[in-house]
């Protein structure tokens, strides 16, 4: 049977997954083509219900997709070309959308370990940024991403294609209490570096050979002062042309990078 209907249960709930309201209240998102649920299910993502239309059959590499899919007892659900259309944030969503359950982390958990490497996102607004950073983490061989409050949601549909499936292989942890953070940090004796334009030292001269966590700022205003006040070390990148500054997700991979150099050294 295909649904052809607004108002069948099943679009009505998917529907609502495109809000943050309702993705926190069910801890489910919504992912949109075929590139980045093939990531999904390649990665054994909790995938919980596929729809699919017509267009996607149109190419071997839908058909594949749908056929794995199956193939891993996923329910799949077949819609019109029109409805998934509507429903769909993307202009092109290739004829396929699929509803993936949330991956929730402890903090504890999340941060233990021996020379481990995290980036902080704090308040990040933009999606492209935020997805960018976490891409980037994920090629660096990072241990995780942790966003605070203030950042754009990890399941805005923008951020997700942004990480190009990255966010199914790093841990992304939200932290809603910085207070608690910064103690979870100093107990596992996470030294926490923070890139600021008014740092007293260059990017390549801090130590990142043991565990560590580099905070990225928000693209106005910068890091807040919590983690300025907090950082054992604040850290610049040298500008030596006429640009003021860089961009967030870029100056976080020039630091990042510098933390991998010095490790594979």
């Amino acid at each position: 049977m295909t649904i052809t209907s607004f108002k069948n249960e099943k679009i009505k709930y998917l529907r609502s997954l495109y809000k943050k309201k309702y993705r926190r209240q069910n801890q489910q998102f919504v992912l949109e083509g075929i590139r980045i649920i093939e990531e999904a299910l390649n990665e054994q993502a909790d995938i919980r219900q596929i729809f699919y239309s017509d267009y996607l059959l149109r190419n071997q590499r839908g058909q594949e997709l749908l056929e794995g899919l199956k193939q891993a007892d996923n329910k799949v659900i077949k819609i019109t070309d029109d409805l998934l259309q509507k429903v769909a944030d993307t202009t092109s969503p290739q004829g396929i959308l699929a509803i993936v359950q949330q991956v929730n982390h402890d903090l504890n958990n999340f941060l233990a370990g021996n020379k481990e490497l995290f980036i902080i996102a704090d308040r990040i607004q933009d999606p492209g940024n935020l997805g960018t950073i976490i891409r980037t983490a994920d090629a660096a061989g990072a241990s995780g991403v942790i966003t605070t409050k203030g950042t754009v949601s990890l399941y805005n549909q923008k951020v997700l294609r942004a990480t190009m499936g990255s966010l199914f292989r790093l841990p992304v942890y939200r932290a809603g209490n910085l207070k608690e953070l910064r103690a979870n940090l100093k107990e596992n004796k996470i030294k926490l570096v923070v890139g600021d334009i008014k740092g007293n030292t260059y990017h390549f001269e801090a130590d990142y050979s043991q565990s560590v966590a580099i905070v990225a700022g928000n693209e106005g205003h910068g890091p807040r002062e919590e983690f300025i006040s907090a950082a054992d070390q604040l850290v610049k990148i040298p500008l030596v042309g006429g640009a003021e500054s860089l961009n967030v997700a870029m100056a976080t991979g020039v630091i990042l990078y510098e933390a991998v150099r010095q490790r594979i050294n």
